[in-house]
Formats: structure tokens, sequence, C-alpha cells
């Protein structure tokens, strides 16, 4: 079962201005607004387990919650082309405001990993449902 962090292991923490703090770039961005990364690590570990970039996959939650999801932006793992990180289709704060709401924190609360390390979790194993093309994300503690 391939797990995400939710948080860059290079920086040892959760970045400031993007993932899951994505909202507070200088981007034209909403402060809840928050997305996956999706590091090469996973993508050598795990090369075919997401369809290509563009794609929008249905993610069920641990706790039954549904939303669809976009897989966007680029990077090359290994010769091939991968995407760089995952948020909710058509309202990136719609993924922000669940994780937030999970971790008890506000929707303009910049999360570090120590928020993440107090609500018991710092990242998400996921599980492909092949029969039913829905991928579970399991951020329980």
């Amino acid at each position: 079962m391939p797990t995400v962090y939710l948080y860059s292991i290079r920086e040892n923490e959760v970045q400031r201005q993007a993932g899951l703090n994505w909202g507070f770039s200088n981007g034209n961005v909403c402060t809840a607004d928050a997305y996956i990364a999706l590091n090469k690590d996973f993508f050598r570990q795990n090369p075919n387990f997401l369809p290509p970039r563009s794609s929008t996959i249905t993610v069920l939650w641990d706790d039954c919650t549904r939303m669809t999801c976009l897989l966007e932006g680029s990077q090359e793992v290994n010769g091939l082309e991968y995407p760089k990180q995952l948020s909710t289709y058509n309202d990136k704060s719609v993924l922000g405001v669940y994780l937030r709401t999970r971790l008890g924190v506000s929707n303009t609360h910049l999360i570090t990993r120590n928020d993440l390390r107090n609500y018991g979790r710092e990242d998400i194993d996921i599980y492909y449902d092949e029969r039913n093309d829905i991928y579970h994300f399991d951020f329980s503690v």
C-alpha cells in the first residue's frame, strides 16, 4: 500500500507556501487552498499506481468523505512524465478545508509538522479499488 507524506522530507517540515499551505503562496489562491505533493520517490516505488497528470480520480477517505481530485503539475522520473501533486478538482480549497478540519485547526491556520504530530498522522496510506475505480485514502489515527 503506497504512502504519501504530508510534509517535505527534504525540509523535514510542512512547506510554508506549498502543499498543505498552498493558500499562503503569492499566487492567485484562496488561503485554504492545498494540495498533496507527490514526490519522485513515490513514483519510483509505485510507477503505475496513479493515472497520468491532468486525470481526475475519485478519492474516498477513511471517514467516508468522497471527493474528486485532479493530478496536476509535471515532473520527470526515470524518463517518464508524472504528476507533481493532487488537489481537489475545480476548487482547491475543498482539500485544504477538509484536512484542516481533520487536524482541528482553522481554515486560515498555517499547518506545521507539529500539527500533524498532534493529530497523530504525518502521512496518508492509499489503496486502489480497481473494481470500483476508487482510491481509498486512510488518514485515520
